[in-house]
Parts: C-alpha cells; structure tokens; sequence
C-alpha cells in the first residue's frame, strides 16, 4: 500500500509535537534536543522573509577544532550486515567503451502508471538552449537510464549533477518539469554542463541489497555505481567535460542521495548542495522519513538496506558518514515550515493564474503538508549541521525563518549555492 505525502505529514507532526529528537547522538555527555525551529549558531540564521522577492542572506562558517563526536556509539548491541551482500561496482571500462553506452533519446519516457502518458520533461526541455535528451545505459543495472543535460558552451567545463525528489520524472515533480525555467537562468553563461538523471522515483539514489517488484522499481536498482561511476565515465567524456571537476545538487530525498554519493566518493565531488534534506536515515524517526518515502514507490526500506539500523543502513546514512565530507564545499538549506507569503490564496491567484478554489486547495496543501514536512527536514537539518561543526567542517547555510517544502524555496536555493558555494568551488 503506498502512503502519500498526507501520511508523510501526520507522521511529522507527531514528531514535532513531542518536541523533536536527539542531534548527533543519544549518550549522557552529548544528548542535545533541537527544536524544530531552533537554530545551531547566529551566524547561519537567514533573514526573516515575508516577500517572495526578498533575498535571503547566508553565511559561510569557518567552525572551531572541536572533538569530533560518533553519531552512533560502538557496543555489543551493534547492527550487522543482513545476509545479502554489499554491492560493489564491477570498474569502469574504456573511456570510448564508456562513451558508447550515451545514446540519443528517441521517444519520451513513459509515466508508471498511465502508460500512456509521457513524462513531461521530454518536451520542457527543447525550450533550454543547449538541450538533448539521451540514455545512458547502466552496466549495473542492466538497462538504460533517461538523463536530460545542457551542454556548457566552452570545451573542457565542469559538471553539475542535479537530482531529482522522490517523485522525480516519473512524477512530472523533477528539476525540468517543475523549474526548467529556473535551471536555463542559473546556468546561463553555460560555463558548466548540467545533467540530470531522469529515473530513480523513491530510490533514493543508492544500491539496494535486493530487488523490487513495483511499478515505480523494478529490477535492480544500483544507483550509487551509476551516478558515482557509470554515469560521469560515459556522460563527461561525451560531453567533452573537465575531468575531476563535478557538483551534485538534490533536495528533499535527493538531499541525502546527494552527501551519500560525496561521503561514499571523497574528493569526486568539488561541492554539494542540499535543499531540505534528512541526512540522517539509521535511526529513530529519520529512519521512519525513509518508511513513509520508499513505501510511496511500493517498496520497503528492508529491501534497500536490510534492517534498520544494519551496518548498510549506517554505511548509507549521510549523519553518521558526515567525517566524510572534509575538503567538499556545501551548500545546506531548510526552512522552518512556517508559511510565507508566496504559499498563500492571493499569491498563488496572482501568480499561477489559478481560482479561488485551486488556489485554497494548493495553499492548504502547502500549509499543512509542506509545513510540517520541512519543519521535519528542518531539525534534521540541524543535526547535521552539529556534526559538521563537531567535525571542523565549514559550511554555507541558509536557514529560513519562513518556508514550506516546496519547489519555491529550492528554486532559490539552486540559484544561491550556484553562486555562492558550487560556482566557486568549480572555479568558473
């Protein structure tokens, strides 16, 4: 039985209402409990916003040498890999054998449900100068993979990766369909080539320990070994990209996914952005975001990663592997869940063209759903940013006073890590 974003909310609000969950780890000398609207440091506050077009100002932390504090503490008790084993990537091949798996994309992607419905990003994306729409094929996985990129307009560039939600293309809720005109204006001096996988709805961009059966997964689903390596060996060569100069971007889901591929690859990725994120997926109700996340798609978390709480589940949780960020620039945003002006009836009227009862319908969904969902990614947000500073790793943050989880606020958030955090990191 899939359970939908409504679900996902009540289950936050519950959260919230008991007042939030220990930051970094539950021992006597280190247990610390962050509300959700409470803020780590002074310095990585935004300002309050109650305009749309107000900007927001964020900071870059330079932290303190502190001890460095274990998320989870080693003992008797610890979790175990479940039977099935680790996926490991099998190398990467020649660089024109790698180049051969890109192909053009011929016809649209269709929805999992509806088959005959196409996936919308297929056609927004003519509209971006420097489009195509290719498929990549994934050794791993056995089958190609639909991915829409903008070419840079200078040989030898760097790359942005950007991840889609949990919904992603198959959802028409992915970086094309939903901010295609966003995307063309950030990157408009085309100094970098920007791709976008489009498949992995409710994967969460990892290698899962066995496979689905369900309309949005099916088969193998190994998505650490493509976006680490099978992707960038075949799309940057293609592309004629830098080499060894790359971002990933994700928000929501696709925020975790988007530390996990930096934690799990060190020194690949120059900088990271990610937008209203839970790094944190071992544990108590983190654990629980990922249940309510992966079910939407049909499956079970136990399917991904074993047990929760295994040694897979911890070798994919973004908090516990955090360490392994040292030496990447971030990125890192969420906002308190506290309505603005931009998720209400006359903004939305105003500014989607919408009546009075799409708007009302829009912004309750907005205010309720979207409220309590980033007020959840807002705590975990703070946890992660108490292990960054633990672990002497600087950071840009932005912390909204204001904002629910919703595409207006990543819009933006692509916009400022662009250039503040991943344009220099790139040296572009």
């Amino acid at each position: 039985m899939n359970i939908a974003r409504p679900a996902i909310a009540g289950a936050a609000a519950v959260a919230i209402a008991a007042g939030g969950w220990y930051a970094v780890s539950p021992s006597e000398e280190q247990a610390t409990t962050i509300s959700a609207a409470q803020s780590v440091e002074e310095t990585s506050i935004s300002e309050a916003t109650t305009t749309p077009s107000s900007k927001t100002t964020t900071t870059t932390t330079q932290v303190e040498e502190t001890t460095v504090v274990e998320v989870v503490e080693e003992d008797s008790t610890e979790p175990t890999l479940d039977d099935a084993d680790i996926p490991t990537s099998e190398g990467s091949e020649t660089t024109n054998d790698a180049i051969k798996r890109v192909k053009k994309l011929e016809t649209a992607p269709k929805k999992p449900y509806g088959k005959d419905k196409d996936q919308r990003w297929f056609t927004d994306i003519d509209g971006i100068r420097g489009s195509e729409k290719l498929s990549v094929y994934s050794p791993a996985m056995e089958r190609d993979i639909p991915v829409g990129v903008i070419r840079a307009d200078v040989p030898d560039a760097p790359t942005v990766y950007l991840l889609n939600g949990a919904g992603g293309s198959e959802q028409d809720t992915d970086w094309i369909a939903q901010a295609w005109d966003v995307v063309n204006d950030v990157f408009k001096d085309r100094s970098v080539n920007v791709v976008i996988p489009m498949a992995g709805a409710f994967s969460y961009y990892i290698d899962w320990l066995y496979e689905p059966d369900t309309p949005y997964l099916q088969g193998k689903q190994l998505w650490s070994t493509f976006l680490g390596s099978e992707l960038p060996d075949a799309i940057e060569p293609y592309l004629g990209a830098k080499k060894d100069k790359r971002a990933v971007v994700g928000f929501s889901m696709s925020a975790t996914s988007a530390l996990l591929l930096a934690e799990h690859n060190p020194g690949k990725y120059a900088a990271v952005g990610s937008f209203s994120g839970c790094a944190a997926t071992s544990t108590g109700i983190p654990n629980g975001w990922v249940n309510l996340t992966v079910n939407r798609g049909g499956a079970k978390p136990e399917e991904m990663w074993g047990r929760a709480g295994s040694e897979y589940n911890r070798h994919n949780d973004a908090l516990v592997n955090a360490e392994k960020l040292k030496g990447t620039k971030l990125y890192i945003s969420s906002a308190t869940g506290l309505f603005a002006e931009s998720d209400t009836v006359g903004f939305l009227r105003k500014t989607r063209n919408m009546d009075f009862i799409q708007a009302s319908a829009n912004a309750q969904t907005l205010i309720v759903e979207g409220g309590v969902i980033e007020a959840a990614m807002n705590a975990c947000t703070h946890d992660l940013l108490v292990k960054l500073k633990a672990n002497d790793i600087p950071y840009n943050a932005n912390l909204r006073a204001t904002g629910t989880h919703s595409w207006r606020i990543w819009k933006e958030d692509l916009e400022l890590a662009w250039k503040q955090t991943i344009k220099p990191a790139l040296g572009v």
